[in-house]
């Protein structure tokens, strides 16, 4: 049976009722259960991942299907004590909001042993969490649609473009990134939210999109030409025979940097570093590689003939344009309401 969000708030609130009054942590389950996204992730995961880590445990296991923050709110419903699963994927931005409220376990070489072999930004902040699945932000264009295309980030702003974007909306991680972005080439640093905010009402109007899969069929159907995509939609596209190309941006990439930890509180903690160590093993890096064109964080892992054309290699990611989560959640607030009222 799936666990769904539904079910799984149940289960976390009446969790957290439990702990305050005093009962115990949650038992160890038959089924060892993660979360993921939907959609391809869900499928894929399902099929082609999970099996093997089951017969690896010799458990059966389940998924739990949804987004960051409804994530993030079951989780504080249940408390750090009373955690719903051992281990979790969650985007930095996620990740950070708890991070300091005892949510997590020390991840370390001796818990986790693929952790020595990956490359050093995979490493985050006090250790509460590595970076399992890296994918690199690129712009993608329509080649039939665009004659010139962009170089980099600044070249959306160029007038050719106008009226052809396609954008994230601002709750996503990709839109605050390239808002931050934006503050400081345009601005004063990183937190210049005023500058950003009025630099991206220079773009406008163009549709604004909740994540990466929304912004395919408006390329696809060339509803826009130039759009920030993950690098895995791109090869959807040529794959489907459109005429879709893509930059490395010239000021640097950008990534969505899907991390994973363990929670510190659960009676099945070693179960958990067991998957998070199985994510970063070679294999497993490799295959997200071929299939999703996911940068391995493993260093070890070597990159076929086939995959070496697109930016997955350690040298390429390790230069990617990164950001403090922490102390970009305290600015977001103020960028999300200016930016609401603003385009």
């Amino acid at each position: 049976m799936t666990l769904t969000r539904r079910n799984f708030l149940k289960t976390s609130a009446g969790a957290a009722a439990l702990g305050a009054i005093g009962a115990p942590s949650l038992a160890q389950s038959d089924t060892f259960i993660v979360n993921m996204f939907g959609g391809r992730w869900e499928n894929d995961w399902r099929e082609h991942v999970m099996p093997k880590f089951a017969e690896q445990i010799g458990r059966d296991f389940d998924l739990d299907i949804g987004l960051g923050m409804a994530w993030i709110s079951n989780f504080r419903a249940a408390g750090a004590r009373q955690p719903p699963f051992p281990a979790v994927m969650l985007n930095e931005k996620y990740t950070a909001m708890i991070r300091n409220d005892g949510y997590f376990a020390e991840l370390t070489p001796e818990k986790v042993p693929n952790m020595a072999d990956v490359i050093e930004p995979a490493i985050l902040k006090g250790n509460t969490a590595v970076t399992g699945m890296l994918a690199p932000l690129v712009i993608a264009y329509r080649t039939d649609l665009v004659s010139e295309p962009p170089k980099g980030w600044a070249d959306l702003w160029d007038e050719r473009f106008k009226g052809q974007l396609g954008l994230y909306k601002i709750t996503n991680s990709a839109a605050t990134m390239m808002a931050m972005w934006a503050g400081e080439h345009f601005g004063s640093g990183r937190d210049d939210i005023e500058t950003a905010v009025a630099k991206f009402k220079e773009l406008g109007p163009f549709p604004q999109i909740g994540y990466s899969a929304q912004l395919t069929p408006l390329l696809t159907q060339g509803q826009i030409a130039v759009a920030p995509i993950d690098l895995g939609e791109v090869k959807t596209m040529q794959e489907q025979g459109l005429p879709i190309d893509y930059v490395v941006p010239e000021e640097g990439m950008l990534v969505f940097d899907h991390s994973f930890s363990v929670f510190e509180n659960h009676p099945d903690k070693q179960t958990g570093f067991d998957y998070v160590n199985f994510v970063l093993s070679p294999e497993i890096q490799l295959w997200m590689a071929e299939n999703w064109l996911i940068a391995p964080t493993n260093k070890t892992v070597e990159l076929p003939e086939e995959l070496q054309k697109w930016p997955l290699q350690p040298e390429v990611v390790s230069q990617a344009i990164r950001f403090d989560w922490d102390e970009t959640l305290a600015i977001m607030p103020g960028l999300n309401d200016l930016w609401e009222r603003t385009i």
